[in-house]
C-alpha cells in the first residue's frame, strides 16, 4: 500500500500501458493477473502461477507484460515461463521492449532477461554491502528487537533514523534477563510469566501483538543486541544503541543457556 492506495501508483500505470498495447495488437483483455508487492525474483507467485495455468488451457493469443523484469529476474524462471507460454501457442509481448519470435527479437529477449537477472543479483550484493557497513558503524538494520523501537526525527530538514527503548516492553525484557540469569527458571516458565506480565510482540498494520513463544524467548535471551552489540555474520560490533542489560547479566544468561543445551532443559 502506498499513499493510501492498495496498489500504489506503479500497477495502475502498468495496467494502462498494457491495455494500450493490447489495443494496438487488435485484441482485447480477457484476464488480468497481478502480484502486488511480490518480488519477481521468485516464480512461486500466486498471480504468475494463475496466469500460466490460465494460458495452458488455450485460447490466448498474447501474454502482455509491461517489462520482462516484471515477469522474472532469474534466467531459469524466464526460460520456464517462456516455454509454457509457447507450448500454449501464445506469444509473449513486452510493452517497453522490442521482443518477438524473430531471431532478432529472441536475441533481445535474452539480452533483457540477462540484464534483469544481473540487476537483481547486483542489487542484492549492494544491499549486503550496505548492511555490513551499517553493522560496522553500530547501526540497526531493519526493525529493532522487542524492547526497543525504531525512531525517526528531523534535524535541520533531514530525516535521522535511530533506536530507543520501548517504554511498554523494555522493563519486561530487562526483568526476563535478570531473572533467567539466576539459573532457577526454564524457558517455558519464563515464557508463561512474561505472558502473565502482559508482554506481547508489537502490533503492526499486518499483525496483532501476541505473547511470545518458547523460540522467541530463547532468541531474545541469545541476542547480543540487548547488551549493546550488533551481530553480523558471526562478527560482533559495538552498537550505537543503548544497552538494555549490562554485560555481566547478558554473559551469565549465555552461560545458563549453554548449560541447558548440554543437560537438556526438560531433564533439568
Amino acid at each position: 500500500t502506498r499513499n493510501g492506495e492498495a496498489e500504489g501508483y506503479s500497477i495502475p500505470a502498468q495496467r494502462s500501458a498494457c491495455g494500450r498495447k493490447v489495443a494496438d495488437l487488435g485484441g482485447e483483455v480477457v484476464r488480468e493477473f497481478v502480484d502486488a508487492g511480490a518480488s519477481a525474483r521468485s516464480a512461486d507467485r500466486p498471480g504468475l502461477q494463475a496466469l500460466l495455468a490460465y494460458v495452458s488451457e488455450g485460447g490466448v493469443d498474447y501474454v502482455v507484460v509491461h517489462k520482462l523484469d516484471r515477469l522474472a529476474r532469474d534466467r531459469a524462471d524466464d526460460v520456464m515461463i517462456l516455454a509454457k507460454i509457447r507450448t500454449a501457442r501464445a506469444t509473449l509481448v513486452s510493452v517497453t521492449e522490442q521482443i518477438d519470435e524473430t531471431p532478432a527479437g529472441m536475441l533481445m529477449h535474452n539480452i533483457f532477461a540477462g540484464m534483469a537477472e544481473f540487476y537483481a543479483s547486483n542489487l542484492g550484493e549492494e544491499a549486503r554491502k550496505g548492511i555490513a557497513q551499517k553493522a560496522m558503524r553500530g547501526g540497526t538494520h531493519g526493525v529493532a528487537p522487542i524492547g526497543y523501537r525504531n525512531t525517526l526525527t528531523h534535524i535541520q530538514g533531514q530525516e535521522v533514523k535511530g533506536v530507543a527503548f520501548d517504554e511498554e516492553r523494555a522493563e519486561h525484557v530487562r526483568w526476563a534477563f535478570q531473572t533467567y540469569a539466576g539459573g532457577h527458571w526454564s524457558i517455558s516458565t519464563l515464557r508463561d510469566e512474561l505472558e502473565e506480565r502482559g508482554l506481547k510482540s508489537r502490533t503492526t498494520a499486518k499483525y496483532v501483538g501476541t505473547p511470545l513463544n518458547n523460540s522467541q524467548v530463547h532468541r531474545m535471551l541469545s541476542n547480543p543486541y540487548y547488551a549493546g552489540m550488533i551481530r553480523h555474520r558471526e562478527l560482533m560490533y559495538n552498537g550505537a544503541h543503548e544497552p538494555l542489560v549490562d554485560n555481566e547479566t547478558w554473559y551469565r544468561v549465555q552461560e545458563v543457556l549453554a548449560g541447558r543445551r548440554i543437560a537438556g532443559d526438560r531433564s533439568w
